[in-house]
Parts: C-alpha cells; sequence; structure tokens
C-alpha cells in the first residue's frame, strides 16, 4: 500500500484534533503570523506571515488560512513547509500567492 505524504498528514491531524476535541481541549485556530504591506512592483498586497516555527516540519493547513482576512494576497511560509490538500484547495479559490522566504531554524 502507498500513500502520499499529504495525505497521511491530513489524516494524522483530522485523528489528532478530534482527540483532542474529544479530551475537552479547545483549539485555537488563529494564525499567529505578522501582517506586512508588500509594495513590490505597481500594486500593493497584503501579505500574512503564518508563523510555523514550532513545528519540526512545517504543515500549512486549512484551518491557518480560513481565519485569514479577505484583503490578504499573499502568505508567507517557511521553507519546505508541506501543505495539505485542504490548504492546497483555499489556496486556489482565494488565489493566493506563496512566498518562502524565512527559515524555521
Amino acid at each position: 500500500m502507498k500513500i502520499k505524504i499529504e495525505k497521511l498528514i491530513e489524516i494524522i491531524t483530522t485523528e489528532v484534533i478530534a482527540e483532542l476535541t474529544r479530551l475537552g481541549v479547545e483549539i485555537d485556530y488563529t494564525p499567529t503570523g505578522e501582517k506586512k504591506l508588500n509594495t513590490a512592483g505597481s500594486r500593493r498586497k497584503l501579505c500574512e506571515i503564518i508563523d510555523l516555527k514550532n513545528y519540526k516540519t512545517p504543515v500549512l493547513t486549512e484551518n491557518h488560512l480560513e481565519s485569514l482576512s479577505p484583503e490578504v494576497m499573499e502568505i508567507e511560509i517557511p521553507k519546505g513547509t508541506i501543505i495539505t490538500p485542504g490548504a492546497r484547495d483555499l489556496i486556489k479559490k482565494r488565489n493566493l500567492r506563496i512566498s518562502s522566504n524565512y527559515k524555521t531554524k
């Protein structure tokens, strides 16, 4: 049996969240990143830095993206971040630009 890493991460994340919820743990899905204005080029875009520095292997989920304000047109994530299928769908739906300009360590 073969399984893609993105699918495995999605399964694990779903199971962990379900178990934490069952145990009564409240999960705060708001991103902890900073907002910055990217003025490169002629258009100004609001860019959200999604802070994943506490992850050994950074994983971007749809929960990180759902709480972004509608003005955000770009997200900045660490190099090597794994993007879950749900996050990938939201990125396409919102037409978000992704940049990987900072490292987690």
